[in-house]
């Protein structure tokens, strides 16, 4: 539930950034430093939504957890048992 709201709050914030990005765009010049430096930001929040996004996937794959926890080779058998 924590990082629903997580990511809810980052999505409005990239929507959110993104509109000022688009704003700032069109009262100044697209390579202004004003839109550069939203621009940074927005690339900021999309890193950490991303990384967000790769943990989530990460903790729903029970194979591949299995393997980082035991940083070894998985034999067949090793799969099964990790995903049962």
């Amino acid at each position: 539930m924590k990082q629903e709201l997580l990511r809810a709050e980052l999505l409005m914030s990239i929507n959110n950034k993104r509109e000022e990005m688009i704003k700032t765009a069109e009262k100044e010049s697209f390579t202004s430093e004003a839109v550069l430096k939203v621009s940074q930001d927005l690339d900021e929040l999309l890193n950490i939504y991303q990384r967000l996004s790769i943990q989530e996937n990460e903790s729903n794959h029970p194979i591949q957890d299995f393997y980082i926890a035991n940083k070894k080779s998985l034999t067949p058998r090793d799969a099964c048992s990790a995903n049962g």
